[in-house]
């Protein structure tokens, strides 16, 4: 687990203004996976991602929460408009308190 939190993010090689970008991000997690009995969550202190911020030249653009873990270093995909340079940041928060981020720059060619 020495790479929990690493975040790799990737974008098109090749961006012009005003293109609809489809990102695609893996975050290096364990995702504990949330146990049932007799189809009732077993009670314990879960750790996975269950919220993800994007923001795009400081504004946030998109927000997603999950309610339970999936599948260990789970990958996410979205697509936003390419406005103007500039950096675009991924915010992966889990039940334990953990803020794992990563960032792009986005550049016109």
């Amino acid at each position: 687990m020495a790479e929990i939190g690493r975040v790799r993010i990737r974008i098109p090689s090749s961006i012009r203004q005003g293109d609809i970008v489809k990102v695609r991000v893996l975050v290096i997690h364990p995702m504990e996976i949330v146990e049932r009995k007799d189809g009732k969550p077993v009670d314990k202190n879960y750790r996975f991602i269950n919220r993800v911020l994007v923001t795009y030249l400081g504004n946030e653009i998109a927000q997603f929460e999950t309610t339970q873990s999936l599948s260990e270093n789970p990958f996410f995909s979205f697509a936003f408009k390419a406005t103007e340079p500039g950096v675009l940041k991924v915010t992966f928060l889990d039940t334990h308190g953990g803020k794992y981020e990563g960032t792009a720059d986005i550049k016109f060619s």
